[in-house]
């Protein structure tokens, strides 16, 4: 271990020459040195080995991640079924709040699972009523397609303009010459 020093400048100042001194011997050496085949990638067992590695710490990291949430979840809720809170103006309180006995309310999984069918049961009405408008606006959309699509291909005549009085008649003059 290195003695503590006053001057951390002295620090940096010799570890920059030490990293100065490695460059400049990198720099020499590979003058000198024959051109050499670069070596070869990770062969295909390898990559199997590693791909296997990384695998094995991914289903290690979920499973433990996994298991911390269910023991957060665990620790959280009750196995009593409560329907009330607790009301903090009956509760007695003591001067001192660092000597309260208090617990601190926690909801019963059974209470937990009736919010969450009542969330999943609006949801479900949601989902319905936006399935239903967009089928409904789907009809429409498709009656507006085939009717731009009609009159892309034919055309409604321009009422607005009125008659139209072009003479479209061609005069033509021609002499024959005589040989």
């Amino acid at each position: 271990m290195l003695p503590m020093t006053t001057h951390p400048g002295k620090i940096v100042l010799v570890v920059l020459l030490l990293a100065a001194s490695a460059l400049s011997v990198d720099a020499t050496d590979s003058a000198h040195k024959p051109h050499s085949r670069q070596p070869r990638g990770l062969g295909f067992f390898h990559k199997i080995t590693h791909l296997g590695s990384l695998l094995y710490q991914q289903y290690n990291d979920t499973t433990y991640t996994l298991k911390n949430v269910y023991d957060l979840l665990s620790n959280e809720f009750t196995d009593t079924f409560t329907t009330t809170t607790p009301d903090p103006r009956t509760t007695p309180t003591t001067p001192d709040p660092s000597t309260s006995t208090t617990p601190k309310y926690r909801i019963s999984r059974a209470e937990l699972g009736r919010i969450l069918n009542r969330n999943y049961r609006g949801l479900q009405k949601l989902f319905r009523l936006e399935w239903n408008d967009a089928w409904n606006q789907t009809k429409y959309n498709i009656d507006e397609y085939k009717r731009e699509l009609k009159n892309s291909a034919f055309p409604p005549r321009n009422r607005t303009a009125g008659p139209i009085n072009v003479d479209l008649s061609v005069e033509v003059k021609a002499e024959l010459k005589n040989p």
